[in-house]
């Protein structure tokens, strides 16, 4: 977790990790389905041929507190959550 205060912002890394084929990837898909579009950044994923992951995925959010958008100036801060995948099986 980093905090900064000068840009009024948290920034927190989620890492997903499991045994293969637990899903891993899939919520991550969901997290970017059901997150705004002002909220969610571009998801990273590399394909492979049988659907595993082989090095990470990556999602990133950002939540914004009332007040953290402008005019505002001190009131809210923004949250930076990085989610990432990395996998659970050998290969």
């Amino acid at each position: 977790m980093q905090l900064n205060f000068a840009a009024r912002e948290v920034t927190m890394k989620l890492v997903y990790y499991g045994p293969a084929l637990s899903g891993k990837t899939t919520n991550l898909r969901a997290l970017h389905q059901l997150t705004s579009q002002d909220s969610r950044g571009r998801l990273m994923t590399l394909e492979t041929k049988d659907d595993r992951t082989l090095f990470f995925d990556m999602l990133p959010l950002v939540f914004r507190a009332e007040g953290a958008r402008g005019g505002d100036e001190g009131k809210g801060m923004s949250l930076r959550v990085k989610v990432f995948t990395v996998p659970g099986q050998v290969l």
